[in-house]
């Protein structure tokens, strides 16, 4: 049985700050990205300033990320030997990462002016931890992401706005349960405080995960529409998308037996596992065996990676209840 934790991150290892350290450091991974994350970089260079930008590349075989630093030589690359998932990633680059502002950002996304002062001039109060960009496909004019609505009985989640034509409806700045990880940005103090992403979750529910443990630990988590970010939605991962949401099913458990009380663990758990088996047999029923095996391993896959440890941590930052948590949803 291996157990894989995320790590507290504290100055010693998440990089200790120069008196000229830039206040972002913009966090990219890459893998075989090609032209898609060449325009990603042209519009970070365009649109920022004041940051550091680390690439970290995930064993790719079109050379983009050879492409990026001869292009952008400004640029830090790490290349891996192997592709490690977005999580571990981009906790690769968090223990090089100097700036005040740790900003995840995928690269099928193009940024606009301001994007970066917005989102600091959004989450400029003190309680406010996690500040996300308003999310607009490709077309300038749909919807992609307004903050993630979190459902905390049942594990299921959903972006606000998807798919709805931008009429001005998302231009209020909102406290909300999550954001999409396509674009955030997030205090150093926070990471310091709560940790890193959870590499056990190679893709997806990662967001969910840490804004609720940031949500634990008191911080609150901020949806600002006046920073824009187009974003293409698998612009670089189409061709493995079912096999990993299909792996992510069991992800919505282990929040569950991360970050919940004991009593609601058991509560909201067992449901969750019910859940999985009922929808076990529904693949069976139609005749979707990768329906029926997704939901099949989920509680099998959370019961040989048992997060015990980064249960202890996620409780022991604890400021807030999850009734309170729960409200907000």
């Amino acid at each position: 049985m291996e157990i894989i934790r995320f790590e507290k991150l504290n100055d010693q290892n998440i990089g200790v700050l120069a008196p000229t350290s830039p206040r972002y450091s913009i966090i990219i991974v890459n893998y075989n990205g090609g032209p898609v994350v060449l325009n990603c970089l042209e519009s970070v260079f365009q649109h920022s300033t004041n940051f550091e930008l680390i690439l970290v590349d995930n064993n790719s075989s079109d050379r983009s990320h050879l492409q990026a630093s001869i292009r952008f030589p400004q640029i830090v690359l790490v290349s891996n030997e192997q592709n490690l998932g977005f999580a571990k990633a981009n906790n690769v680059a968090l223990s090089r990462a100097q700036g005040r502002w740790i900003v995840l950002l995928n690269p099928d996304t193009i940024v606009t002016s301001n994007w970066l002062e917005n989102l600091a001039y959004c989450g400029v109060a003190s309680e406010i931890g996690i500040v996300g960009p308003k999310l607009v496909r490709l077309d300038g004019r749909t919807i992609d992401s307004a903050g993630l609505f979190f459902n905390p009985k049942t594990g299921l989640s959903f972006d606000r706005g998807s798919g709805v034509i931008d009429r001005g409806q998302f231009d209020t700045a909102e406290v909300v349960p999550s954001l999409s990880f396509a674009c955030v940005a997030i205090k150093r103090e926070v990471v310091e405080d709560i940790g890193s992403l959870d590499e056990k979750m190679i893709l997806y529910f990662d967001d969910i995960d840490y804004c609720f443990r940031a949500r634990v630990a008191g911080w609150s988590v901020l949806f600002c529409p006046s920073s824009l970010v187009l974003h293409a939605r698998g612009g670089v991962t189409r061709g493995s998308i079912g096999r990993l949401q299909r792996r992510a099913v069991a992800y919505r458990l282990r929040i569950m037996l991360k970050c919940y009380s004991a009593r609601n663990v058991i509560r909201y758990g067992l449901a969750r596992v019910l859940r999985d088996f009922v929808s076990a047999v529904a693949g069976i029923k139609n005749n979707d065996f990768d329906y029926f095996l997704g939901y099949l391993l989920s509680p099998i896959w959370n019961l040989m990676n048992p997060p015990i440890i980064e249960r202890k941590l996620v409780q022991s930052t604890r400021k807030v209840s999850d009734e309170s948590l729960f409200e907000l949803r």
